[in-house]
């Protein structure tokens, strides 16, 4: 008797001899180098959270003003592989054989709750206010022309430049495991090129590893961010003082509905899950739009587009050599930073739901809709507080200065009709929205854990609640250790050995679509 298990479009024979190798272990290595590294840097930033706080900044500034433009350039060369491989020779590649295993619906709405999470509740939110407040390009704080760049920059910063970041990670992962049929999906599987089979190498185990780690970087920092505002809109509702306790409890909730998710797996859980989200944001966004300034939102949405787009080629390329304001390393480079360390992340996860799709449609799905599902919660969201402030209804940038940026959000809001309502909406799709990414997160670290994982095989149940519960450990010691700005510089740091490994995954990409093409194994 024998078994098919698929790989990509191929097909391996099994016997009863072998189906015992077939079944997903641990993989030692990486489990142990991830357990460690996230105890080494939570464990201190708990028993020492100044030191700690003081140790993180300093690793900041010096990254920031040492490799800086290196990140800003490596944002660019993503944008144009990805845009070579949309409309290039290689876009009609279908990535494995079959029909795509999921809806469109529901690949796009996993496709964007995993990518974003919900830090982006909180920066479409008020970001705008910190760069009014200290504007780009040599422009006077609070000036017309700093309100233009602050409706402006975040899209950018959550825009095509930000999602090439994802999409080039996730088709140096796809098309080695889909056409070359690669039989394992970790990052590693990206540098199947210069690795020609060798996955238990040291290098390959070394770049999962550093895979891991920035992942738990970038989940623990983005959970770092969402907390907060999720503790202070429940505060609003429920007149609970905002305290690091109320904090412990949202992760708490977090944690159980996220564990719960990604027990269940992919369609059952991570699929229903995100599924729901994406119908209550859009709900949320209308509700914003119809019960704020309706005329101002959809001018300031137009304009806004229109400003950017005019403007993307500067700020993609822009290192304010001369001005040194410091605005490119606290605001570009801590985005391409934390895009950096989702990227493979969103890259394996992406990979594993586009099974049947074609390279142009998971390009053009990444940066059109991952785009513009960023860009409504900025046009709406964040151009509603912004709007209070230029017609001078609310001073949203002194609350923020005195307050801090959740209750500036919170005091926009509450403006509204029905604020109550909208803002307890808010709360519950940014709780979603926590969960849908890290149910995602805690999947792909348990793939990346596990030796060899096949298409439509998951990882263990035990080994994803491990996960589930882990990721949660490093935002608790960056909220204990003082909170966004911790957040921020924990995210660039993890993200620098990984940011490297982009240029050779990318490389390796092109080189083993011309060869396959040149070899007559490509449409």
């Amino acid at each position: 008797m024998s078994w098919g298990v698929k790989l990509g479009g191929g097909q391996f024979p099994l016997d009863n001899n072998n189906i015992m190798a077939m079944t997903p272990r641990v993989d030692r290595f990486n489990f142990t180098l991830t357990v460690a590294v996230l105890l080494g840097i939570s464990l201190p930033l708990l028993v020492f959270p100044e030191t700690s706080s003081v140790a993180l900044q300093t690793a900041y500034a010096w990254i920031g003003d040492t490799f800086g433009w290196f990140y800003i350039l490596t944002g660019a060369a993503a944008l144009g592989v990805s845009l070579y491989l949309a409309f290039g020779p290689h876009s009609g590649i279908r990535l494995g054989e079959g029909p795509p295993e999921f809806s469109f619906p529901s690949w796009a709405a996993m496709l964007f709750a995993a990518g974003i999470g919900a830090g982006l509740m909180y920066w479409s939110g008020i970001e705008w206010a910190y760069y009014a407040a200290a504007p780009p390009f040599g422009a006077e704080p609070k000036s017309p022309e700093a309100f233009q760049w602050a409706a402006s920059y975040g899209m950018h910063h959550w825009g095509i430049v930000a999602w090439a970041l994802y999409c080039l990670p996730t088709l140096a992962i796809a098309y080695p495991f889909y056409v070359r049929r690669v039989p394992y999906l970790k990052y590693s599987t990206a540098a199947d090129y210069w690795l020609k089979g060798r996955e238990n190498t040291l290098v390959a185990k070394l770049m999962d590893g550093m895979f891991m780690v920035a992942l738990i970087g970038g989940a623990g920092s983005s959970l770092g961010f969402s907390t907060p505002l999720i503790a202070a809109l429940i505060s609003r509702l429920t007149g609970i003082p905002e305290s690091f306790g109320l904090e412990m409890v949202v992760v708490v909730i977090c944690v159980v509905i996220f564990s719960t998710s990604v027990a269940l797996g992919l369609g059952r859980g991570i699929r229903r899950l995100s599924d729901l989200n994406m119908v209550l944001a859009l709900v949320l966004l209308v509700a914003i739009l119809f019960a704020g300034d309706t005329l101002f939102l959809l001018r300031m949405a137009l304009n806004s587009v229109g400003h950017m787009l005019q403007n993307t080629i500067a700020m993609t390329f822009w290192t304010d050599p001369i001005g040194r304001s410091g605005f490119v390393e606290d605001w570009t480079i801590f985005y391409w930073a934390w895009w950096v360390s989702y990227g493979p992340f969103v890259g394996l996860f992406v990979s594993r739901i586009s099974r049947g799709r074609t390279v142009r449609e998971v390009v053009l799905g990444m940066l059109v809709l991952g785009s513009l599902g960023c860009w409504l919660f900025y046009m709406l969201l964040g151009n509603h507080s912004l709007g209070l402030q230029v017609q001078g209804q609310l001073d949203v940038m002194a609350v923020m200065e005195s307050s801090g940026g959740n209750a500036a959000i919170i005091a926009g809001l509450d403006t509204l009709p029905l604020a109550g309502l909208i803002i307890g909406l808010l709360c519950f799709v940014s709780v979603i929205f926590c969960a849908t990414t890290y149910d995602s997160a805690s999947y792909t670290l348990a793939a990346s854990a596990t030796e060899k994982l096949h298409p439509s095989e998951d990882p263990p149940r035990w080994h994803r609640l491990f996960w589930a519960i882990a990721v949660a450990i490093l935002p608790i010691g960056l909220m204990y250790a003082g909170g966004i700005r911790e957040a921020q510089t924990a995210v660039l740091v993890v993200s620098l050995p990984l940011v490297i490994t982009l240029w050779p995954a990318g490389y390796g990409l092109l080189r083993s679509l011309q060869a396959d093409r040149q070899g007559n194994n490509l449409p």
